[in-house]
Order: C-alpha cells, then sequence, then structure tokens
C-alpha cells in the first residue's frame, strides 16, 4: 500500500487526513479601532468563539454581517475568506482573499491563504508565487513557508519543501505542524532515528495529532519497535477510522509483534477501505485466519 500524501488542503485526493491537518484560524485580536461600536466588537468575538468551536456556519454569518457594516476591513474579509476555506467553498474564498487584498495589498496572511486556496484549485505556480511574495513581505511568517513547502511536496519536489520547513523552524522552533512534515519527509528519506526524534518533539506539543502518532509508529515499525509501533498506530487508527494506510500499517505492526489475529483484523479493515488496494489484499491473503 502507498503511503498517501498527508499534506491538507491541496486537493480532495490529498486532504486524507484532515483531522489532524485543518488550517485552524487563531484569534488574531481585536478588530475594531476604539472609534467602533460596542455592537461590532461583540459582533467580532461571537464570530471569533463560533471559529474556535467549529461552527462556520455560524462564523459566516457574522463575519457577513460584519463585512456588511464594515467593507474597509480587510481583515474581516480574511476572517471571511479563511472559514470559507475550512468548509471547503474554495470560489467564495478566493473571492474573500481577493477583496481583502484589493483593501490592503501586502496583508501577509491573506496572500497565505489566497495561495493556499489557488493550490487546491490545481494553480500549484500562481500558489508559489503568492508565497514567495508573503515571504518577501514578512520573511519571519513561518506559515508562509510551510504552505511553501506543502505545495513543493504536491510538485515532487521534497528537496526544496524541507528546505522551506527548516526555515520556517528557524522562524518558529515549536511550530508542530512544520516538524511534522520534516520527520515525514525523513522517513521517506529512510531516516527513521531522526524522524522519531522530531516525532516525539511533535507529540510533547500535540499529544492528540493523531498524523503525528501514526508517522511515530512508522518510525518505530522502521526502527524494529513493534509494541510501540502498534501503540502509536492504534491511537491514530481509533481516531482516523476511514483511512485504510493506518490500518495497513497497524496491520504490519500487529504482525512483526505477533498478533497474528488482531493483524488480519486491521488488514481486513484496510481492504474494506480500499477494497482495490493490493497490498492490503496481499497482506489480508497472507495472514492466518
Amino acid at each position: 500500500m502507498r503511503r498517501w500524501p498527508v499534506i491538507a488542503g491541496y486537493g480532495g485526493a490529498l486532504l486524507v487526513l484532515a483531522g489532524c491537518a485543518l488550517i485552524h484560524p487563531r484569534d488574531e485580536g481585536p478588530l475594531a479601532p476604539s472609534s467602533r461600536s460596542a455592537h461590532y466588537q461583540q459582533l467580532s468575538r461571537v464570530a471569533q468563539a463560533a471559529i474556535d468551536r467549529r461552527d462556520y456556519e455560524a462564523a459566516r454569518a457574522d463575519l457577513e454581517q460584519l463585512a456588511s457594516e464594515s467593507p474597509r476591513s480587510a481583515e474581516v474579509h480574511h476572517r471571511l475568506g479563511r472559514v470559507f476555506q475550512l468548509q471547503g467553498r474554495l470560489v467564495e474564498a478566493e473571492a474573500a482573499y481577493r477583496r481583502a487584498l484589493e483593501i490592503e495589498p501586502e496583508y501577509v496572511r491573506a496572500l497565505i491563504g489566497l495561495g493556499e486556496v489557488e493550490a487546491e484549485l490545481g494553480r500549484p505556480g500562481s500558489a508559489l508565487k503568492r508565497f514567495e511574495e508573503a515571504i518577501e513581505i514578512d520573511p519571519h511568517e513561518p506559515d508562509a513557508h510551510l504552505a511553501e513547502g506543502r505545495v513543493l511536496e504536491v510538485l515532487g519536489r521534497p528537496n526544496e519543501a524541507l528546505a522551506c520547513y527548516f526555515r520556517g523552524l528557524e522562524r518558529d522552533p515549536i511550530a508542530a505542524p512544520v516538524i511534522l512534515r520534516i520527520a515525514t519527509l525523513q522517513l521517506a528519506r529512510n531516516e527513521p532515528e531522526q524522524a522519531l526524534a522530531r516525532l516525539d518533539q511533535v507529540i510533547g506539543l500535540t499529544p492528540d495529532d493523531p498524523e503525528a502518532h501514526h508517522q511515530r509508529g512508522l518510525a518505530h515499525l522502521a526502527l524494529k519497535h513493534p509494541a510501540q509501533a502498534v501503540d502509536d498506530l492504534r491511537f491514530a487508527a481509533q481516531r482516523l477510522p476511514q483511512h485504510p494506510e493506518v490500518f495497513y500499517h497497524l496491520a504490519l505492526a500487529l504482525d512483526a509483534d505477533h498478533k497474528a489475529g488482531p493483524a488480519r483484523e486491521a488488514a481486513e479493515r484496510a481492504l474494506r477501505l480500499a477494497p482495490h488496494d493490493a497490498a492490503a489484499r496481499d497482506l489480508t491473503q497472507r495472514l492466518p485466519r
């Protein structure tokens, strides 16, 4: 079974582990200067609360009201674009980001958001230009380096992607998503010891991240630590129940840990989720009943 890309947000086929890699909105502080009404500021707080609890439809309604009341606020249009992006409404997200940039052409986060949407819409060249522009404006923004690296991965340029991630890490040494991407690429380069050290760091920072556990399970498996691999992959499988690659790797770990029955169950689960996958079928047939 091939290893699915785990790069959130760049095409439906790549959004296979979205639970661990969603673009998380931030509370970016007050939107309005003191001259704006208390009603405006209250509505902004309500919208942010809806974003924080992932009630994106409520957040969209609140932000659209804010945009109607303050159409020249680049920040409101940026936040609206982020909500549309999280909803998968990419055309509307693109329009909102473009509106933010019409108002404030050097708005770095809107540039990053627009680039992310362009990548999802199959325009990676344009996306890279957005990220390069964002980095030129603010080279210390780690999200721009992360976004650029993700697109380079999709384009099959892992060495350039790795360089982007390391530049992002220089700006923010505890950026868990950046460390995770570095570790994943290190695993692909057959560097499991280096990857394991980074994945331990990621899980220390974000202990409930299922993709970090998935990748750490693969590192343990490569280093012939089957019991540790099983623990991590079981954690990932519980939180990513629709992802066949996690169950396939769990089956390999259970088999290496001499647990043939559970290994077959995990392999059969992988095959049910991906019935045309030859590797899952071969593993299911090989494991004893």
